[in-house]
């Protein structure tokens, strides 16, 4: 059997077991600033597209000058803050044509209280910008979000405006891979977007290099064994079948090359897996996983 049709009954039999997608229960989490409330507007395009149940979610988080008043005060200052936080959120929500709840919590910790929920709920995806002013929204790039990608179990939407503008709905969808099996796990939701929007897919490749050692302290990278454009595309055909989708390959390292591919190709939306054989994923993981967040040029989807 030649090494192409082996590849392609793997991919087959993968695509056999992908598992179903459906986006049924959309989860937004808001720290009421105007990065949040643009945020916003990406929960609602996928709440109302698939006709999903949506949960608008805001922390109130207790200082330790709130959390010391009389218990008579704190209720009145919680009170006062959460019909404000509802009043807020509520501008968003009056013309949603979805099934849709507002939850505001005070908690001492936006973390744990936010983490906790989403533990019981365990929504299809769950929405966030990924800068804001303080309280919830200083977690959103860092032990909130790394604690999402290691331990959650839904896809997580860190959004962030395009350089290029705001493009709603998502017309080009951007998909890193590094050609394991376990990295296919973001195919089936990245092209479930793509066909209820129409979209073009690009996958993206990143070749392993390594610092030449006789060459340290230099931008200089040596070269491993890459593959072509033409295997990209043989293994994201089977998951994008009546997609349009196209295959780039890059070399370097994995996230400063995301995000570069990201902005060059224009993309409004970012898919990426966590999971993988050593090479991207691994990568992604943790620190990495921020950076591609925080630097990418249009929001980013991690897919546990």
């Amino acid at each position: 059997m030649s090494a192409v049709t082996a590849t392609s009954k793997v991919s087959e039999a993968a695509t056999e077991q992908a598992p179903q997608v459906a986006i049924r229960d959309v989860f937004f989490a808001s720290d009421l600033s105007p990065r949040s409330d643009r945020a916003f507007d990406h929960a609602r395009l996928l709440a109302e597209r698939f006709r999903a149940r949506m949960t608008i979610f805001h922390a109130i988080e207790r200082s330790e000058l709130q959390a010391t008043a009389t218990a008579d005060v704190s209720a009145e200052i919680w009170r006062r803050f959460a019909e404000e936080a509802r009043e807020h959120l509520a501008i968003g929500t009056r013309t949603l044509t979805v099934a849709h709840e507002v939850l505001v919590d005070p908690n001492p910790s936006a973390r744990r209280a936010l983490l906790a929920l989403l533990a019981s709920r365990r929504p299809d995806v769950v929405v966030m910008a990924t800068h804001g002013r303080e309280g919830l929204s200083h977690l959103l790039l860092g032990s909130v979000t790394e604690a999402l990608i290691r331990h959650g179990e839904c896809p997580v939407l860190c959004v962030r405006e395009p350089d290029h503008g705001t493009a709603l709905p998502y017309r080009r969808i951007m998909v890193p891979t590094d050609l394991s099996e376990p990295s296919r796990r973001a195919f089936p939701l990245a092209a479930h977007l793509a066909r209820a929007f129409e979209s073009e897919v690009v996958g993206v490749h990143v070749g392993a290099a390594a610092p030449d050692p006789r060459l340290l302290g230099t931008a200089h990278w040596v070269e491993f064994e890459t593959p072509d454009q033409d295997r990209v595309e043989r293994f994201l055909e089977p998951a994008f079948r009546g997609v349009r989708f196209s295959a780039r390959v890059r070399q370097g390292e994995p996230w400063r090359e995301i995000v570069a591919a990201a902005l060059e190709e224009r993309a409004d939306l970012l898919v990426v897996s966590t999971r993988g054989a050593g090479s991207l994923a691994k990568r992604l993981l943790g620190s990495h996983a921020e950076r591609v967040t925080r630097h990418a040029s249009c929001p980013v989807l991690v897919v546990p």
